[in-house]
Protein backbone atom coordinates (compact mmCIF):
# COMPACT_ATOMS: atom_id res chain seq x y z
CA UNK A 1 0.00 0.00 0.00
CA UNK A 2 1.22 3.48 -0.84
CA UNK A 3 1.65 5.41 2.37
CA UNK A 4 1.74 8.67 0.41
CA UNK A 5 -1.81 8.25 -0.88
CA UNK A 6 -4.25 10.80 0.65
CA UNK A 7 -6.68 9.55 3.27
CA UNK A 8 -10.38 9.92 2.43
CA UNK A 9 -13.55 9.75 4.65
CA UNK A 10 -16.21 7.44 3.39
CA UNK A 11 -19.33 9.35 2.29
CA UNK A 12 -22.18 9.52 4.94
CA UNK A 13 -25.62 8.47 3.77
CA UNK A 14 -28.02 11.42 3.33
CA UNK A 15 -31.25 11.23 5.50
CA UNK A 16 -34.50 11.64 3.64
CA UNK A 17 -36.27 14.98 4.29
CA UNK A 18 -39.14 13.31 6.07
CA UNK A 19 -36.75 11.86 8.65
CA UNK A 20 -35.10 15.13 9.63
CA UNK A 21 -36.01 16.37 13.19
CA UNK A 22 -37.01 19.90 12.20
CA UNK A 23 -39.30 18.55 9.50
CA UNK A 24 -40.92 16.14 11.90
CA UNK A 25 -41.55 18.95 14.40
CA UNK A 26 -43.02 21.22 11.74
CA UNK A 27 -45.20 18.46 10.41
CA UNK A 28 -46.46 17.68 13.90
CA UNK A 29 -47.41 21.30 14.43
CA UNK A 30 -49.20 21.39 11.10
CA UNK A 31 -51.08 18.24 11.90
CA UNK A 32 -52.01 19.55 15.33
CA UNK A 33 -53.18 22.82 13.82
CA UNK A 34 -55.20 21.02 11.19
CA UNK A 35 -56.69 18.81 13.89
CA UNK A 36 -57.64 21.80 16.02
CA UNK A 37 -59.12 23.58 13.04
CA UNK A 38 -61.00 20.49 12.07
CA UNK A 39 -62.28 20.02 15.59
CA UNK A 40 -63.32 23.67 15.82
CA UNK A 41 -65.18 23.37 12.55
CA UNK A 42 -66.92 20.22 13.75
CA UNK A 43 -68.32 21.89 16.88
CA UNK A 44 -68.78 25.45 15.61
CA UNK A 45 -72.37 24.82 14.55
CA UNK A 46 -73.38 22.63 17.45
CA UNK A 47 -76.61 24.04 18.85
CA UNK A 48 -76.40 25.43 22.38
CA UNK A 49 -79.66 25.86 24.27
CA UNK A 50 -82.30 24.17 26.42
CA UNK A 51 -84.02 21.08 25.18
CA UNK A 52 -87.37 22.84 24.86
CA UNK A 53 -85.86 25.42 22.49
CA UNK A 54 -87.16 28.33 24.55
CA UNK A 55 -85.52 31.58 25.65
CA UNK A 56 -82.78 31.29 28.25
CA UNK A 57 -80.04 33.22 30.01
CA UNK A 58 -76.58 32.40 31.20
CA UNK A 59 -74.76 33.82 34.21
CA UNK A 60 -70.99 33.73 33.74
CA UNK A 61 -68.76 34.34 36.75
CA UNK A 62 -65.07 33.49 36.99
CA UNK A 63 -65.22 31.03 34.11
CA UNK A 64 -68.21 29.13 35.50
CA UNK A 65 -71.58 28.95 33.78
CA UNK A 66 -75.04 29.00 35.35
CA UNK A 67 -77.80 28.52 32.75
CA UNK A 68 -81.16 29.86 33.94
CA UNK A 69 -84.62 30.62 32.64
CA UNK A 70 -85.11 34.03 31.04
CA UNK A 71 -87.38 35.41 33.77
CA UNK A 72 -87.07 39.08 34.67
CA UNK A 73 -86.15 39.93 37.29
CA UNK A 74 -83.40 37.37 37.67
CA UNK A 75 -84.69 36.61 41.18
CA UNK A 76 -87.28 34.26 39.71
CA UNK A 77 -84.89 32.50 37.35
CA UNK A 78 -84.57 28.73 37.66
CA UNK A 79 -81.64 26.54 36.64
CA UNK A 80 -81.93 24.82 33.25
CA UNK A 81 -79.96 22.15 31.42
CA UNK A 82 -78.29 23.21 28.17
CA UNK A 83 -77.55 20.99 25.20
CA UNK A 84 -74.24 21.70 23.47
CA UNK A 85 -72.63 23.64 26.33
CA UNK A 86 -69.73 21.19 26.60
CA UNK A 87 -68.95 21.66 22.91
CA UNK A 88 -68.97 25.44 23.34
CA UNK A 89 -66.60 25.17 26.31
CA UNK A 90 -64.16 23.09 24.22
CA UNK A 91 -64.39 25.71 21.49
CA UNK A 92 -63.27 28.37 23.97
CA UNK A 93 -60.20 26.26 24.77
CA UNK A 94 -59.31 25.42 21.17
CA UNK A 95 -59.57 29.04 20.03
CA UNK A 96 -57.93 30.37 23.21
CA UNK A 97 -60.84 32.62 24.12
CA UNK A 98 -61.93 33.65 27.63
CA UNK A 99 -65.55 34.04 28.76
CA UNK A 100 -66.36 37.45 30.19
CA UNK A 101 -68.43 37.74 33.37
CA UNK A 102 -72.02 38.82 32.89
CA UNK A 103 -75.59 37.85 32.12
CA UNK A 104 -76.27 36.74 28.55
CA UNK A 105 -79.78 36.10 27.25
CA UNK A 106 -80.83 34.27 24.09
CA UNK A 107 -84.18 33.87 22.36
CA UNK A 108 -83.51 30.20 21.64
CA UNK A 109 -80.70 27.83 20.63
CA UNK A 110 -77.59 29.40 19.08
CA UNK A 111 -74.53 27.91 17.46
CA UNK A 112 -71.52 27.22 19.67
CA UNK A 113 -69.54 29.66 17.51
CA UNK A 114 -72.03 32.51 18.01
CA UNK A 115 -72.25 31.66 21.69
CA UNK A 116 -68.46 31.75 22.05
CA UNK A 117 -68.11 35.01 20.12
CA UNK A 118 -70.72 36.84 22.18
CA UNK A 119 -69.56 35.63 25.58
CA UNK A 120 -65.87 36.17 24.81
CA UNK A 121 -66.42 39.77 23.76
CA UNK A 122 -68.62 40.54 26.80
CA UNK A 123 -71.76 41.45 24.86
CA UNK A 124 -73.84 41.03 28.01
CA UNK A 125 -77.26 42.11 29.29
CA UNK A 126 -78.20 44.71 31.85
CA UNK A 127 -80.76 43.89 34.53
CA UNK A 128 -83.46 45.95 36.22
CA UNK A 129 -82.52 46.69 39.81
CA UNK A 130 -85.82 47.73 41.37
CA UNK A 131 -85.48 49.77 44.55
CA UNK A 132 -88.85 49.88 46.32
CA UNK A 133 -90.08 52.22 49.02
CA UNK A 134 -89.88 50.04 52.14
CA UNK A 135 -89.66 50.66 55.85
CA UNK A 136 -86.36 48.97 56.58
CA UNK A 137 -83.23 48.34 54.49
CA UNK A 138 -83.39 44.66 55.44
CA UNK A 139 -86.77 44.49 53.68
CA UNK A 140 -84.95 45.45 50.49
CA UNK A 141 -81.56 43.75 50.79
CA UNK A 142 -82.70 40.33 49.63
CA UNK A 143 -84.53 41.73 46.61
CA UNK A 144 -81.51 43.71 45.47
CA UNK A 145 -79.06 40.87 46.09
CA UNK A 146 -80.90 38.47 43.80
CA UNK A 147 -80.72 40.89 40.89
CA UNK A 148 -76.96 41.32 40.91
CA UNK A 149 -74.03 39.10 41.83
CA UNK A 150 -73.89 39.67 45.58
CA UNK A 151 -75.59 38.54 48.77
CA UNK A 152 -78.09 40.21 51.07
CA UNK A 153 -75.66 40.48 53.99
CA UNK A 154 -73.23 42.48 51.87
CA UNK A 155 -76.01 44.75 50.60
CA UNK A 156 -77.40 45.36 54.09
CA UNK A 157 -73.93 46.00 55.47
CA UNK A 158 -73.39 48.83 52.98
CA UNK A 159 -76.89 50.27 52.63
CA UNK A 160 -78.07 49.84 56.21
CA UNK A 161 -75.78 52.49 57.70
CA UNK A 162 -77.16 55.91 58.62
CA UNK A 163 -75.08 57.70 56.02
CA UNK A 164 -76.63 55.65 53.21
CA UNK A 165 -80.24 54.95 54.22
CA UNK A 166 -81.37 58.48 53.45
CA UNK A 167 -79.53 58.32 50.11
CA UNK A 168 -81.60 55.39 48.83
CA UNK A 169 -84.07 56.67 46.25
CA UNK A 170 -86.80 54.31 45.02
CA UNK A 171 -86.57 53.82 41.27
CA UNK A 172 -85.58 51.24 38.67
CA UNK A 173 -81.89 51.24 37.83
CA UNK A 174 -80.22 49.45 34.92
CA UNK A 175 -77.04 47.70 36.06
CA UNK A 176 -74.74 44.89 35.01
CA UNK A 177 -75.60 41.55 36.62
CA UNK A 178 -71.98 41.02 37.70
CA UNK A 179 -72.09 44.18 39.85
CA UNK A 180 -71.30 43.67 43.53
CA UNK A 181 -72.67 45.35 46.66
CA UNK A 182 -70.07 48.12 46.47
CA UNK A 183 -71.10 48.93 42.91
CA UNK A 184 -74.74 49.08 44.00
CA UNK A 185 -73.91 51.40 46.88
CA UNK A 186 -71.86 53.66 44.64
CA UNK A 187 -74.64 53.79 42.05
CA UNK A 188 -77.32 54.71 44.58
CA UNK A 189 -75.06 57.32 46.15
CA UNK A 190 -74.32 58.87 42.75
CA UNK A 191 -78.03 58.89 41.84
CA UNK A 192 -78.84 60.64 45.12
CA UNK A 193 -76.17 63.27 44.55
CA UNK A 194 -77.50 63.86 41.03
CA UNK A 195 -81.12 64.09 42.26
CA UNK A 196 -80.23 66.73 44.83
CA UNK A 197 -79.75 69.50 42.32
CA UNK A 198 -78.85 73.02 43.49
CA UNK A 199 -82.53 73.92 43.07
CA UNK A 200 -83.75 71.10 45.33
CA UNK A 201 -81.03 71.79 47.89
CA UNK A 202 -82.07 75.44 47.94
CA UNK A 203 -85.74 74.43 48.35
CA UNK A 204 -84.80 72.35 51.38
CA UNK A 205 -82.80 75.23 52.84
CA UNK A 206 -85.80 77.50 52.38
CA UNK A 207 -87.71 75.14 54.67
CA UNK A 208 -84.87 75.24 57.18
CA UNK A 209 -83.76 71.71 56.29
CA UNK A 210 -80.71 69.94 54.93
CA UNK A 211 -81.31 67.36 52.19
CA UNK A 212 -80.95 64.59 54.76
CA UNK A 213 -83.47 66.24 57.09
CA UNK A 214 -85.87 66.67 54.20
CA UNK A 215 -85.73 62.92 53.52
CA UNK A 216 -86.25 62.15 57.21
CA UNK A 217 -89.34 64.37 57.30
CA UNK A 218 -90.58 62.88 54.02
CA UNK A 219 -90.39 59.41 55.57
CA UNK A 220 -92.69 60.56 58.39
CA UNK A 221 -95.09 62.22 55.95
CA UNK A 222 -95.36 59.06 53.85
CA UNK A 223 -96.08 56.97 56.94
CA UNK A 224 -98.74 59.46 58.00
CA UNK A 225 -100.63 59.50 54.72
CA UNK A 226 -100.93 57.27 51.69
CA UNK A 227 -102.80 60.08 49.98
CA UNK A 228 -100.22 62.03 47.99
CA UNK A 229 -102.81 64.80 47.48
CA UNK A 230 -102.51 65.78 51.13
CA UNK A 231 -98.79 65.09 51.54
CA UNK A 232 -97.82 68.75 51.14
CA UNK A 233 -100.40 69.68 53.81
CA UNK A 234 -98.98 67.13 56.25
CA UNK A 235 -95.45 68.33 55.49
CA UNK A 236 -96.50 71.92 56.19
CA UNK A 237 -98.02 70.88 59.53
CA UNK A 238 -94.79 69.27 60.73
CA UNK A 239 -92.75 72.21 59.53
CA UNK A 240 -95.04 74.48 61.58
CA UNK A 241 -94.28 72.36 64.64
CA UNK A 242 -90.54 72.44 64.02
CA UNK A 243 -90.58 76.22 63.62
CA UNK A 244 -92.47 76.72 66.89
CA UNK A 245 -90.28 74.27 68.86
CA UNK A 246 -93.26 72.00 69.31
CA UNK A 247 -92.57 68.28 69.48
CA UNK A 248 -93.54 66.49 66.30
CA UNK A 249 -95.53 63.86 68.24
CA UNK A 250 -95.77 61.76 65.09
CA UNK A 251 -97.36 58.37 65.71
CA UNK A 252 -95.34 56.66 62.95
CA UNK A 253 -92.09 57.46 64.77
CA UNK A 254 -93.43 55.73 67.90
CA UNK A 255 -94.43 52.71 65.83
CA UNK A 256 -90.91 52.64 64.41
CA UNK A 257 -89.42 52.93 67.90
CA UNK A 258 -91.44 49.99 69.27
CA UNK A 259 -91.05 48.01 66.01
CA UNK A 260 -94.75 47.58 65.31
CA UNK A 261 -96.26 49.44 62.35
CA UNK A 262 -99.53 47.53 62.66
CA UNK A 263 -100.66 49.66 65.61
CA UNK A 264 -103.90 51.53 65.01
CA UNK A 265 -103.88 53.18 68.42
CA UNK A 266 -100.75 54.64 70.00
CA UNK A 267 -101.14 54.29 73.77
CA UNK A 268 -99.36 55.82 76.77
CA UNK A 269 -97.11 52.77 77.12
CA UNK A 270 -95.96 53.26 73.54
CA UNK A 271 -95.12 56.94 73.85
CA UNK A 272 -93.14 56.17 77.02
CA UNK A 273 -90.58 54.13 75.05
CA UNK A 274 -87.13 55.67 75.36
CA UNK A 275 -85.88 55.96 71.80
CA UNK A 276 -84.40 58.86 69.81
CA UNK A 277 -87.06 58.01 67.22
CA UNK A 278 -89.87 58.68 69.70
CA UNK A 279 -90.92 62.21 68.77
CA UNK A 280 -93.38 62.31 71.68
CA UNK A 281 -90.37 62.12 74.01
CA UNK A 282 -87.71 64.02 72.06
CA UNK A 283 -87.95 67.30 70.18
CA UNK A 284 -86.98 67.79 66.56
CA UNK A 285 -86.56 65.24 63.84
CA UNK A 286 -85.48 61.67 64.60
CA UNK A 287 -81.86 60.79 63.72
CA UNK A 288 -82.79 59.01 60.50
CA UNK A 289 -85.67 58.13 58.17
CA UNK A 290 -88.29 55.69 59.43
CA UNK A 291 -88.71 54.35 55.90
CA UNK A 292 -87.23 54.79 52.43
CA UNK A 293 -89.63 57.44 51.09
CA UNK A 294 -90.89 57.82 47.56
CA UNK A 295 -89.48 60.91 45.77
CA UNK A 296 -93.00 62.39 45.58
CA UNK A 297 -93.00 62.73 49.37
CA UNK A 298 -89.60 64.41 49.35
CA UNK A 299 -90.96 66.83 46.77
CA UNK A 300 -93.96 67.41 49.06
CA UNK A 301 -91.59 68.50 51.82
CA UNK A 302 -89.65 70.77 49.48
CA UNK A 303 -92.92 72.32 48.30
CA UNK A 304 -94.84 72.12 51.56
CA UNK A 305 -98.16 73.88 51.81
CA UNK A 306 -98.20 77.09 53.82
CA UNK A 307 -100.99 77.09 56.41
CA UNK A 308 -101.57 77.46 60.16
CA UNK A 309 -102.41 73.81 60.97
CA UNK A 310 -100.65 72.28 63.98
CA UNK A 311 -102.80 69.19 64.51
CA UNK A 312 -104.10 66.32 62.43
CA UNK A 313 -106.26 63.29 63.04
CA UNK A 314 -107.26 60.42 60.80
CA UNK A 315 -110.79 60.66 59.46
CA UNK A 316 -113.27 58.11 60.80
CA UNK A 317 -113.97 56.61 57.40
CA UNK A 318 -110.92 54.46 56.60
CA UNK A 319 -110.16 56.74 53.63
CA UNK A 320 -106.58 57.32 54.74
CA UNK A 321 -107.20 61.06 54.77
CA UNK A 322 -107.00 63.44 57.73
CA UNK A 323 -108.84 66.28 59.42
CA UNK A 324 -106.56 69.22 60.17
CA UNK A 325 -106.89 71.71 62.98
CA UNK A 326 -105.30 74.97 64.11
CA UNK A 327 -106.25 74.76 67.77
CA UNK A 328 -105.90 71.93 70.25
CA UNK A 329 -109.56 72.19 71.20
CA UNK A 330 -110.60 71.58 67.60
CA UNK A 331 -108.17 68.68 67.41
CA UNK A 332 -109.62 67.10 70.56
CA UNK A 333 -113.07 67.07 68.96
CA UNK A 334 -111.66 65.38 65.84
CA UNK A 335 -109.75 62.88 67.96
CA UNK A 336 -112.80 62.02 70.06
CA UNK A 337 -114.81 61.31 66.90
CA UNK A 338 -112.05 59.05 65.60
CA UNK A 339 -111.73 57.21 68.93
CA UNK A 340 -115.46 56.48 69.00
CA UNK A 341 -115.21 55.10 65.46
CA UNK A 342 -112.37 52.78 66.47
CA UNK A 343 -114.37 51.61 69.49
CA UNK A 344 -117.31 50.80 67.26
CA UNK A 345 -115.00 48.68 65.12
CA UNK A 346 -113.58 47.10 68.29
CA UNK A 347 -110.06 48.21 67.43
CA UNK A 348 -108.24 48.64 70.71
CA UNK A 349 -104.58 48.54 69.67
Amino acid sequence: MDDSAPLTTPAQPVKPLYRRPWFLAAAALLLLGAGAAGFAASVAYTAVGPGDGGAWCLHVAGGTYAPVTADEPACRAEAVELDGLAAAERLFAVLDRTPEDGRYCFDGPVSALDFMRRVSRGDREEVNVVVRSVRLPQDLAGELACRIRTDSAAVLGLLGVDSMVWRIRPDTYRMWWESDAEALRDRLYAESVAWWTPERTAAAAAQGLTPREAVVLASIVQEETAQTAEAATVAGLYLNRLRTDMKLQADPTVKFAVGDFSLRRVLDRHVAVDSPYNTYKYSGLPPGPIRIPEPVYVEAVLNAEEHAFLFMCARPDDSGRHDFAVTYAEHQRNAATYQRWLNQLRIFR
